[in-house]
């Protein structure tokens, strides 16, 4: 007979949002000082990149109006219009992200590694580009604020690069405290960040106020005539001012659509404008403020405040994006994408607030590398952009599978609002395309390697799963074995990734001594195809024989496992047993060579094998006892 704890539940979403009580304003407040940090930055690079970079555009009336309308639009469409009008709509039970979105339109089966479909894979792999986004932004966003030292007096130019190697590595070593102790400081810091800059530009704009007509469409089209083809090669630089935007998406969990909206609409959107018409009516004005465009509309007085301000704030947006390399890491370790990870949690009310070490580390250094590369964020601007255009691509290709298959919009509804997308996306990856060979391989190589790992990894855990699973007995043909056994007092757990049948590690253990405890429990770790799964359908218990009982535990893709949490609720379920002092039995497995046709290359095998290796213990994720901890040996042949 089966017993079930909150069966009926289990396999539903259950909304574990925190229920925020704040008032919009508040909120609002908050989600300036973690969401639009990237892109609220933009504008110390972005106008300047189009005129500067690698393509540059000349100085004349007809391109700034034409790039500033580009801007204008840009940010239309892709923010106001995809992200805030319709992704932030596309939450999976409250969370977002590319991965968030993946599982929704993919649920994993609850007890292996999600399949890699075609849509599966290119998700991943703009997955992947937002790792290598997420090396660059702190690097020539920090690079680029301390560079308004160079405005100020050439004598700091040789201390720019140390200082910014050493801004970046004091960042990344404070990650372990976690935002939570001032994550309140954020919100006001981005607000006199954006009153800062809004203000800036509205002095420049008040005296040339023509440049509003580069609101104008027509002015985009222009520019497009004008330049012919040469012209989508300013689309590489154009991008940098939507840099970050996907973090609208990533980051909903934390705040909600409603805040996010109403700070992007009455603060972020209008200062991001007005700084940008204004660089631009600065330069109609005065050409030679190309150079830097950002700062000369300072008065003297105020650079070095605005440098001080503009520091404090790419390191709240580099805060942001390595915050969200975190989250995004953990649902790939959910989703069956990759090993294990040391994850620790900062606050005690937020469990989106982790710190995961390891990770940390690697982008700590990949960042110091590329500032030591690039040395300028003009050469970083170079090389910066690819790996967010593709991120965008792959959250459009995934959007209209969802707008297809969940929503059920009609073609006439869907098809004009994708390739309207499309149309801006893949002008910016045509635009980025140039600066594969000037830089853009760096990001585009890091993704491509996290790639690799992330598809060997999900392909090594499946074929492992289905080597351990094709030893699992079935339940009937074990009670007919299992007679007369010798009965040792307490409780022991085999953990087994199957919640069916016999695991190996109990058969093998019944064979070794012909010995069985009091109370035996077949563990499954379940992963449910929602963010989270409530506490009181955390177990499942089904009652095999008196002695003999399946548990399923039951967690969503942005929660850990622990096996404290699991007794506690086993304990609650059964007062009866005792749980006190358990033995845990496990699979060990042995990767050997598989000679079929379906067996992995092996550079995939050895890769796996080496991964495999020096992944974090599944004894230390689940928090198990060392002491109480028995493996056996199994050999598994992929």
């Amino acid at each position: 007979m089966a017993t079930h704890v909150g069966e009926a539940q289990a396999h539903e979403p259950v909304r574990a949002r925190r229920q925020r009580t704040e008032p919009l304003s508040a909120l609002s407040l908050a989600a300036l000082g973690v969401v639009f940090g990237d892109i609220g930055t933009s504008p110390l690079y972005a106008f300047q990149q189009c005129f500067t970079g690698e393509f540059p555009a000349a100085v004349t009336r007809a391109n700034i109006l034409g790039i500033l309308s580009l801007i204008f639009w840009a940010l239309v469409v892709i923010v106001c219009v995809k992200y805030v009008g319709f992704l932030l709509r596309a939450d999976y039970d409250g969370q977002g992200g590319t991965l968030a979105l993946l599982a929704q339109l993919m649920p994993p089966r609850a007890a292996t590694p999600m399949g890699l479909g075609t849509l599966a894979l290119l998700v991943l792999f703009g997955s992947s580009m937002l790792y290598g986004d997420g090396a660059m932004t702190p690097a020539i966003s920090v690079m680029s604020a301390v560079e308004g030292l160079d405005v100020w007096t050439k004598a700091a130019h040789p201390f720019i690069v140390p200082l910014a190697v050493i801004i970046l590595i004091g960042l990344f070593l404070v990650q372990r405290r976690g935002t939570g102790r001032i994550g309140n400081l954020f919100g006001p810091i981005m607000l006199l960040w954006f009153s800062a800059i809004g203000v800036a530009g509205l002095f420049s704009v008040t005296r040339y106020p023509a440049i509003f007509a580069a609101l104008d469409p027509a002015y985009a089209i222009a520019f497009f005539m004008h330049n012919g083809a040469r012209s989508l090669l300013i689309f590489g630089a154009v991008v940098l001012c939507v840099t970050g935007c996907e973090a609208l998406y990533a980051d909903l969990a934390h705040f909600g659509r409603k805040p996010i909206t109403a700070a992007w609409a009455f603060v972020v959107m209008p200062a991001l404008l007005l700084n940008y018409f204004g660089q631009g009516a600065l330069t109609l004005h005065d050409p030679s403020a190309i150079h830097a465009p950002f700062f000369t509309l300072l008065p003297r007085w105020g650079l070095v405040p605005m440098v001080f301000l503009a520091t404090i704030a790419t390191v709240i947006a580099s805060q942001a994006l390595i915050s969200g390399v975190f989250s995004l890491t953990q649902q790939a370790m959910q989703l069956g994408f990759t090993p294990r990870f040391r994850i620790v949690h900062t606050s005690k009310h937020f469990a989106g607030q982790i710190y995961m070490p390891t990770v940390n580390a690697l982008l700590g250094i990949a960042c110091v590398i590329l500032v030591i590369l690039f040395r300028s964020s003009e050469r970083m601007g170079s090389a910066y952009g690819l790996a967010v255009t593709i991120t965008m691509l792959m959250d459009t290709i995934a959007f209209s599978v969802l707008l297809r298959q969940r929503w059920k919009w009609p073609a006439w509804q869907w098809v004009p609002l994708i390739a309207l997308f499309f149309a801006w996306e893949a002008s910016f990856l045509i635009g980025n395309a140039s600066k594969f060979l000037s830089g853009g391989w760096v990001p585009f190589a890091m993704a491509l390697a996290l790639f690799t790992l992330f598809t060997t990894w999900n392909r090594g855990r499946r074929r492992l799963m289905a080597g351990v699973l094709a030893h699992t007995m079935p339940v009937d043909e074990f009670l007919k074995e299992a007679k007369e056994p010798t009965v040792l007092s307490g409780t022991a757990f085999f953990l087994s990734p199957d919640p069916h049948g016999i695991p190996f590690v109990l058969h093998h253990q019944w064979l070794r001594s012909h010995i069985i405890y009091d109370t035996i429990v077949l563990l499954t770790v379940m992963h449910a195809p929602q963010p989270f799964v409530h506490p009181e359908n955390r177990v499942e218990i089904e009652e095999i024989t008196p002695r003999l009982m399946r548990v399923k535990a039951w967690y969503g893709f942005m929660q850990e496992p622990r096996i404290h949490d699991i007794l506690y609720h086993l304990r609650k379920a059964r007062p009866a047993v005792d749980f006190s002092h358990p033995t845990y039995y496990l699979a060990h497995p042995a990767i050997r060579e598989d000679s079929s046709p379906r067996a992995l290359p092996n550079w995939q095998r050895n890769l796996f094998r080496w991964m495999n290796r020096n992944a974090r213990p599944l004894t230390d994720s689940l928090g198990l006892p060392a002491n109480n901890v028995i493996e056996f040996g199994v050999e598994v042949k992929i």
